[in-house]
C-alpha cells in the first residue's frame, strides 16, 4: 500500500485567538486534504498548537495562571473553530503532549550524543518578537523594517545545534531539489539567506521555564523552535513520514525551509518534501495586527456560512502573494460568483429539466456547433482544473471554472430554451442544451467539492444522486455519461447577501459631517510662550510589555521604548485598554518629566491621551511607519 499524503499547517502561536490568516491556512491545508481523498489517495493531515515560549510565560504571569492554563484556554479556541467549520485533520498535536515531549527530548540527546549540539555561551542580539536570536544579517534586515527596537542583547549559557556545518548540503539539496520551496521567488529567497552564511543556533534557554528541558541538564529548555517545528515528526505515524506538503506563512519561511530539513539530516531523517509558502491577508496596505486593531476574525464571516469563507479564501487569495481584505470585497466575490454566478445557474437549469423534462435528464441525440463547443468546453475545462489544484492553485482552477460557468449563462442566452420548449420540433436542440448544462453542474459539483463540500453535496443531491460527492473519486468520472436517475426539487445553494444591510452591522456607523458632539472639557488654558512649550520633549514610544497593577483597576504598567531607552511608565488608562490590546502600540511619550511614583512603581513619563469629562481616554496614536524616539513637535 503506497504511502499516505502527508500535509501539515503550522502550529498556532497560543499568544491569541484564531484570525483569518490562521483560519485561511487551516482551509488551505484541509481543502488541499480533500482533494487528494478524491483522488483516490489516503491522507494524514496534521494541525495543532505551539504552546511554549517567554511570550507564554510572560502572558500567563501577568493573568496570574500557569502557562498551561493559557494554553488550554486559547487551544480551546482553534479546537472549537475547526470543528464547527468542518475541518478534516487526523490529529490536532500540542506541543505539551506528552508524546511530543519524549519524543523532542530523545531526538536532542541524540544529536548531542552524535556532536551535532553542544553547549556555550551566546553573548548577542535577541529579537523578542520572534524568540529568536539573529545574526548581524538579520539585524540589519530588521533595522530596515524599523523593527530594530524588538532587539535585545543577551549573554547566557545555551546549548547550540551546529547549523553551518549543513549549509553546503543544504545548498546541494536546494540545487537538486527546486521544488522545495514553492513559489519560486520564496526559494530564492532562501537559497540567498543560505548562501550569505550560516551560523550555530542556540537552541535552549536557562531564562525562562515553560518549554521541555533539555535532558539531563534541567536548568535549560529546548528553545521554541527545535521544540515547535519536531512536531511535524512526532505527530505523524511512521507510515505517512516524510511530509508531501507544509503549508506556512511567508514569515516563517526560513525556519522551515532551513532549520526544519537540517535538524532531519542531523538525525538521518531527511527526506524530499514540498513546503509552500503563502502571503498575508492584509487590511488596506498594513498586515493584520491585534496591536494595530484591524485583526478580522473568522466568527465575523462565518454568519455567511462555512463554504462562503472557504470559497472566498481560496477564489481571491493567490498562493504566494499577500491580498488585501475588505467586507465589501468579500461580499462582492459571493455575490457575483455563488450567488447570481453557480446558484443562478443551478436553479435556472433545474427548473427547466423538471418543467419541459418532467425532472428527466435526456440524453442528447444529436448536438449543433454551439452544443459541441459547450461539450468539448467541459471536456477541456475539468482537467484543467485538476491539474492547477494538483498544483495547489485553487485560485486559478476556481478561475479556470467559473470562466467556463459564465459562458454557460452565454449559451443559455444564445440557446433561448424557454422558446424551442414551445415546438415539439426542437425538442433534439433543447434536449441537447439540458444534456450539456446538467453534465456542467455534476461536474462542477464534483470539482468544488473540496472547497465547498455543503454546497457541493446539495448540488450533487439536486442532481438526483443519493451518494456523498466527497467520497466519489475524480479519476474516471464519466463527464457524458447519462443521468443517475430523475432530478431532486432545486434547493438554493447561496442566499444573495443584502450588502448595504450587512455592512451597517459590520462597520461602526459614521457619524454625520453635520452632527457635532457636544464636549465636556473645561476652557482653554492660559496661554504659554514657545520656549516654555518647547521645553516639554515628546517621543514616539512602542509599548513592549503591558500589566495591570495590583490592586488597583485603572493603573497599567508598561515598559515602553522610546528609542533611545527603554521606560517604565504607569498610566491611568485601565478601564479603557486591556493589557494584551496595548502590545506593540505606538503612543507619544512625555519624555522628560520628572519621575514620580504611583501605588509603589516608579513612573518615568506619561502617555498622552485625548478625551473629554465624560468620555474614556483615547491614546494619542502616531502613524504606523514613525518609530521609537521620534522627536513629535
Amino acid at each position: 500500500m503506497s504511502k499516505p499524503f502527508y500535509v501539515t499547517t503550522p502550529i498556532y502561536y497560543v499568544n491569541d485567538r484564531p484570525h483569518i490568516g490562521h483560519t485561511y491556512t487551516t482551509v488551505l491545508a484541509d481543502v488541499i486534504a480533500r482533494f487528494h481523498r478524491m483522488r483516490g489517495e489516503q491522507v494524514f493531515f496534521l494541525t495543532g498548537t505551539d504552546e511554549h515560549g517567554q511570550k507564554v510565560e510572560k502572558a500567563a504571569a501577568a493573568r496570574g495562571i500557569t502557562p498551561k492554563q493559557l494554553a488550554d484556554e486559547v487551544v480551546a479556541n482553534y479546537t472549537e473553530l475547526w470543528k464547527q467549520m468542518g475541518m478534516t485533520h487526523f490529529r490536532f498535536i500540542r506541543t505539551t503532549d506528552q508524546d511530543h515531549r519524549d519524543q523532542v527530548q530523545r531526538l536532542f540527546k541524540r544529536l548531542l550524543d552524535k556532536g551535532d549540539i553542544y553547549k556555550a555561551t551566546y553573548k548577542g542580539l535577541y529579537s523578542v518578537s520572534d524568540e529568536a536570536y539573529v545574526t548581524e544579517t538579520q539585524a540589519k534586515e530588521l533595522q530596515a523594517q524599523g523593527l530594530a527596537h524588538q532587539l535585545v542583547e543577551l549573554e547566557e549559557e545555551t546549548y547550540f545545534f551546529r547549523l553551518s556545518a549543513y549549509q553546503d548540503r543544504l545548498l546541494k539539496y536546494y540545487e537538486e531539489h527546486p521544488e522545495f520551496v514553492q513559489p519560486d521567488f520564496r526559494f530564492n529567497e532562501v537559497k540567498r539567506f543560505v548562501e550569505g552564511g550560516l551560523q550555530d543556533l542556540s537552541i535552549s534557554r536557562t531564562s525562562i521555564s515553560w518549554g521541555i528541558p533539555v535532558p539531563g541538564d534541567e536548568k535549560h529548555v529546548i528553545y521554541v523552535w527545535f521544540d515547535a517545528l519536531l512536531n511535524y515528526l512526532t505527530g505523524c505515524p511512521a507510515s505517512s513520514w516524510p511530509p508531501d506538503l507544509q503549508l506556512v506563512g511567508k514569515d516563517i519561511l526560513r525556519f522551515h525551509a532551513v532549520y526544519w530539513p537540517a535538524f532531519l539530516m542531523a538525525a538521518g531523517l531527511f527526506q524530499p518534501t514540498t513546503i509552500l509558502a503563502h502571503g498575508w491577508w492584509l487590511m488596506g496596505d498594513d498586515k493584520m495586527s491585534k496591536s494595530k486593531g484591524n485583526v478580522v476574525r473568522p466568527d465575523t464571516l462565518l454568519r455567511f456560512g462555512n463554504d462562503a469563507l472557504r470559497f472566498y479564501f481560496m477564489r481571491d487569495m493567490q498562493v504566494g502573494h499577500d491580498r488585501g481584505f475588505s467586507f465589501e470585497g468579500f461580499m462582492d466575490r459571493l455575490n457575483a460568483d455563488l450567488a447570481n454566478g453557480l446558484g443562478n445557474l443551478a436553479s435556472r437549469t433545474l427548473s427547466m429539466i423538471q418543467r419541459y423534462r418532467g425532472g428527466v435528464v435526456p440524453m442528447p441525440a444529436a448536438m449543433d456547433d454551439l452544443d459541441q463547443e459547450m461539450a468539448k468546453g467541459l471536456l477541456a475545462v475539468f482537467p484543467e482544473y485538476l491539474e492547477k489544484a494538483r498544483a495547489n492553485d485553487f485560485h486559478a482552477a476556481l478561475d479556470v471554472l467559473w470562466t467556463y460557468l459564465r459562458a454557460l449563462d452565454g449559451y443559455i442566452v444564445k440557446a433561448e430554451p424557454w422558446k424551442l420548449a414551445k415546438d415539439p420540433v426542437n425538442d433534439p436542440k433543447l434536449d441537447a442544451v439540458l444534456a450539456n448544462l446538467y453534465r456542467a453542474l455534476r461536474a462542477t459539483a464534483l470539482l468544488v467539492a473540496p472547497v465547498m463540500p455543503e454546497l457541493a453535496q446539495t448540488l450533487w443531491e439536486s442532481l438526483g444522486h443519493t451518494t456523498k460527492v466527497a467520497e466519489t473519486t475524480f479519476h474516471g468520472f464519466a463527464l457524458d455519461g447519462p443521468a443517475i436517475g430523475p432530478i431532486g426539487d432545486p434547493k438554493p445553494l447561496f442566499q444573495r447577501i443584502d450588502k448595504e444591510k450587512e455592512l451597517s452591522d459590520l462597520l461602526p456607523p459614521e457619524t454625520p459631517a453635520e452632527t457635532k458632539l457636544s464636549l465636556d472639557v473645561p476652557e482653554i488654558r492660559e496661554v504659554v510662550d514657545a520656549d516654555t512649550f518647547f521645553k516639554v520633549d515628546l517621543r514616539v514610544g512602542k509599548i513592549l510589555e503591558a500589566e495591570r497593577v495590583p490592586k488597583s483597576d485603572k493603573l497599567i504598567k508598561m515598559k515602553v521604548d522610546i528609542g533611545l531607552e527603554q521606560r517604565t511608565i504607569v498610566g491611568g488608562i485601565g478601564k479603557a485598554y486591556e493589557p494584551a490590546d496595548l502590545l506593540q502600540k505606538l503612543v507619544v511619550v512625555v519624555a522628560n518629566l520628572a519621575p514620580r511614583k504611583l501605588m509603589g512603581i516608579e513612573s518615568h513619563g506619561m502617555l498622552l491621551a485625548a478625551s473629554d469629562n465624560a468620555s474614556k481616554p483615547y491614546l494619542v496614536a502616531p502613524p504606523s511607519d514613525a518609530q521609537p524616539g521620534f522627536l513629535v513637535k
